[in-house]
């Protein structure tokens, strides 16, 4: 894989449209757990933070740097999506955990050794928001929040093609 197919994956997402978050139900229990994917430690606030981290860190090599920088976009867009979830389901989009702990730039991992070690640690982060997304669907019956969430998903996934082909690239 090379720059050109990855430009082309991550455009090629952001023309598929997301459903509208329109007449949710009302759900404690999901709402509860889904601050986790909001802003929990791997959740989307920490993820649009770890991307810019590593875009403006990474400014000398301009193609990945504009990569990160395009996929930091993408999780602003969940992050939004998110938050518009939380209030529909009938709570506060506060920067926090489902235990009410607030988020914290520690979160962030600011150091790594290379290049390589940075792509996976993003890799496994986006893996562990899938699986954490998934969760989310089988907790509701609401098929309006299981096609959000799988939309996300489907971004999530495509961020780990990016990701490993990077790897490709760097190694």
């Amino acid at each position: 894989m090379d720059f050109k197919e990855i430009n082309y994956l991550l455009e090629s997402s952001s023309k598929i449209t997301y459903p509208e978050i329109t007449d949710i139900k009302k759900d404690y229990k999901l709402g509860q757990n889904m601050y986790d994917s909001f802003a929990g430690r791997h959740g989307e606030l920490t993820a649009i933070s770890q991307y810019i981290y590593e875009h403006i860190t990474t400014e000398e090599n301009k193609e990945l740097s504009s990569v990160l920088l395009h996929i930091a976009i993408q999780e602003m867009h969940h992050l939004d999506m998110l938050g518009a979830l939380l209030v529909n389901l009938g709570f506060v989009p506060y920067f926090m955990g489902k235990h009410n702990n607030k988020w914290c730039s520690d979160n962030v991992t600011y150091r790594y050794d290379g290049l390589e070690e940075m792509l996976k640690i993003n890799i496994k982060s986006e893996e562990i928001a899938i699986k954490e997304y998934k969760r989310l669907i089988e907790m509701t019956d609401d098929d309006k929040v299981k096609m959000i969430l799988s939309r996300i998903i489907m971004d999530e996934e495509m961020h780990i093609k990016v990701f490993s082909g990077l790897l490709e690239i760097c190694k």
